[in-house]
């Protein structure tokens, strides 16, 4: 390892004595704020091919000019796709959700106040949408609240408006339900690892509006898969269940208020006027609201994955403008870095360990400044970021730990059951001493007849009904009437000893268990079963969202600090952390193979086959019954072997010096050899081929 070579080379590279580190939220929540405008302003673009397609007017310059009704017809449009951010921001999380059945995600989203806070935001924008809708209608439309007919014709009220309103806000429902079973809030963050340097980084991430583009075949797939069905939906639900509440307690009070007596009395709905003309009006604008909806999201997403970098330097780095002048600087870079990483709040965190992947990956000054921080508060940079890291990578053991304990239920139980069994035998050796053992003498002497008979009240009742139906069809006469007779009740005693056997309390038990195991094997019995995989999930990456990202980033930025230590640490800092950072990634690897080699599939798990097991193959996927299987988890598995498979080819032969002891050196060649498994097996297939 480099050693220090000068003093006054360490003085330089220390921070100020006592810094005070600004908090990592007051860098990333300024970079979130300029992806959330840009976001909008990409949005705001939809908005305005709609309100020029919105426009009443038939001159094409009133219909482009922006100044006019076209631009106010913009804003109000921006009004529902801004609420559909309101929701990105307000659920946004990384990592896919982790819960162990469908049941149990119904279970939390109904109990989750956030949950129906997206349901309330997504009928606000549904509901804000028709009304710039029927807004921008002429006359000819036939959208008005009361249809005032011909000159000779009473006014009544207008159905078409009611319904209209009705779809938009019975979609809006649909679209909130879909949006929280399909996790719309994930932010899939951008992986880096296979990208060797920054300039080949950024010539193969696409921006955000290629990005976009890429996924324009994709958004319109889906638009067609929802605009259909979701009419249909919404149009059945109005008509044959809310059709009536809707108009007694909304179509028929507002227009009473605005016509009074002139208004005919309450008879139910009318017929609703130009089904086509409404047909097509819902069609085309339901169309346009779930391709608001649904681009909305895509922005989002876009814009809030894209790299934690700010003008090509990382969020806590010093930032300068073309002209040279510093637009951003933290007074301490790592230790605002390092209260990222201790932050309780899952985004920033994420964002820390990203940017902390990204400085060890590519910035390699600030990666020195690492290791030459010595004298921080709390410890050095080195020891404080590897604790971090340590500490993800350990999660996963003291998950699998307490996930293997047993329940608080599991214990009463067990005490329950030991004091039965002790009160069992105390009663047992009180009789024992009281009445002593029996005695031979005490017995009744039995007859050879008597022997071969049943006790009495201890009687077979097929036995009995078998020994009659015996001596009636042995006798001699067979002609003998009651033969019949002994016959038929023979079979009316064994059928009332079958329906007795079935109706008994262990009858019906298995036969529910029968039907409960068929319900599980069907479709509609998916949501509640809990399978091998999610278990696994749950325990290996945590709830109720994956840590795998933060797992990869923390184990990846270990790794890389500790092989660039070799040429960058002048302090040796390293070399004392090596011993425990290798007991712990082997401890883990092999906690995690243990862990699926022993749990139990779960009950409901009806559809369980023993290859799920196996890390590296197919399992659950091949043949539908695992749901995700263990994807998420494998490839926390891969990257803990490949990082502990670079710790020993880069530092087992100064093992003795590091204090790593043979065994231990070769346990951890033993935990690597999981993930080779995987590589040699790739590597057969390709030679097949």
């Amino acid at each position: 390892m480099a050693t220090m070579t000068s003093t006054s080379t360490t003085t330089q590279t220390r921070p100020p004595s006592n810094p005070t580190a600004p908090s990592y939220k007051n860098f990333l929540t300024p970079l979130l704020h300029r992806r959330f405008t840009h976001a909008a302003l990409l949005v705001l673009g939809q908005c305005y091919i709609y309100a020029v397609l919105f426009s009443p007017s038939h001159k094409l310059l009133w219909k482009l000019l922006p100044l006019g009704l076209t631009g106010l017809r913009t804003f109000l449009l921006f009004i529902p796709a801004l609420a559909v951010f309101i929701i990105r921001v307000m659920n946004m999380h990384i990592g896919e959700r982790t819960t162990t059945s469908g049941l149990e995600t119904v279970v939390q989203k109904v109990l989750d106040t956030r949950a129906w806070a997206t349901v309330f935001w997504y009928v606000f924008s549904a509901w804000f949408y028709g009304e710039v809708y029927i807004w921008s209608r002429t006359k000819e439309a036939n959208l008005g609240w009361i249809d005032y007919g011909r000159s000779y014709e009473r006014p009544k009220v207008n159905e078409n408006p009611v319904a209209l309103r009705s779809v938009y806000i019975l979609l809006a429902i649909a679209q909130a339900v879909l949006h929280l079973w399909r996790d719309y809030d994930m932010v899939a963050i951008e992986e880096t690892e296979a990208r060797e340097s920054k300039q080949t980084a950024e010539s193969q991430i696409p921006g955000p509006l290629t990005l976009l583009m890429l996924q324009a075949q994709p958004l319109a797939g889906r638009l067609v898969k929802l605009s259909f069905p979701g009419s249909i939906f919404s149009a059945v639900v109005y008509l044959f269940i809310v059709r009536h509440t809707v108009w007694n307690w909304l179509a028929y009070p507002v227009a009473k208020l605005m016509l009074g007596r002139e208004l005919p009395g309450n008879d139910g709905p009318s017929a609703i006027s130009g089904p086509m003309q409404l047909f097509w009006q819902a069609g085309t604008s339901i169309t346009m609201l779930i391709a608001l909806w649904e681009i909305s999201n895509a922005i989002f997403s876009i814009y809030v994955a894209q790299l934690p970098l700010k003008r090509g330097q990382t969020l806590t780095a010093e930032i300068k403008d073309a002209g040279g002048r510093v637009i951003s600087k933290s007074a301490d870079p790592n230790g605002s870095l390092i209260r990222g990483l201790k932050a309780k709040k899952d985004i920033p965190r994420s964002f820390a360990f990203w940017e902390l992947h990204l400085i060890v990956t590519w910035y390699e000054t600030r990666r020195k400044s690492i290791f030459a921080e010595v004298d921080r508060v709390g410890g050095s940079s080195w020891s404080q970021i590897s604790t971090h890291c340590l500490d993800e990578i350990i999660a996963i053991s003291t998950r699998i730990q307490r996930s293997q304990e047993p329940t608080e239920y599991q214990n009463k139980m067990s005490a329950a059951d030991l004091q039965r069994q002790q009160q069992q035998q105390l009663v047992a050796s009180q009789q024992q001493k009281s009445h002593g053992l029996p005695k031979i003498a005490q017995q009744q002497v039995h007859n050879d007849r008597a022997i071969l008979q049943q006790p009495a009240g201890k009687q077979d009742p097929t036995n009995t009904v078998g020994a009659l139906a015996r001596s009636l069809g042995q006798s001699p006469a067979q002609t003998n009437p009651m033969v019949q007779l002994s016959r038929q009740a023979l079979t009316y005693s064994l059928e009332r000893t079958h329906a007795s056997q079935t109706l008994s309390p262990s009858g019906l038990q298995g036969n529910l268990q029968q039907y409960i195991l068929q319900f599980l094997r069907s479709p509609a019995g998916e949501p509640l079963r809990r399978t091998f995989g999610s278990q696994v999930r749950a325990v290996v990456l945590g709830v109720p969202y994956s840590n795998g990202a933060n797992i990869l980033h923390a184990s990846r930025a270990l790794v890389g600090l500790a092989t660039a230590s070799l040429r960058e640490d002048p302090f040796g800092l390293v070399a004392k952390s090596l011993p425990q950072i290798l007991r712990t990634y082997t401890a883990v690897i092999l906690s995690i193979r243990n862990f699926i080699a022993t749990l139990r599939p779960h009950w409901s798990d009806v559809l369980f086959d023993e290859r799920e097991r196996d890390l590296w193959g197919g399992g659950g996927d091949a043949k539908g019954g695992s749901g995700l299987g263990l994807e998420g988890v494998r490839e926390v598995m891969e990257g803990l072997c490949l990082g502990l498979e670079e710790l020993v080819l880069g530092f087992g032969e100064f093992a003795g010096q590091l204090g790593i002891s043979r065994a231990e050196l070769r346990g951890a060649r033993e935990a690597v050899a999981v993930g080779k498994r995987k590589e040699m097996t790739d590597q057969q297939e390709e030679g097949k081929r």
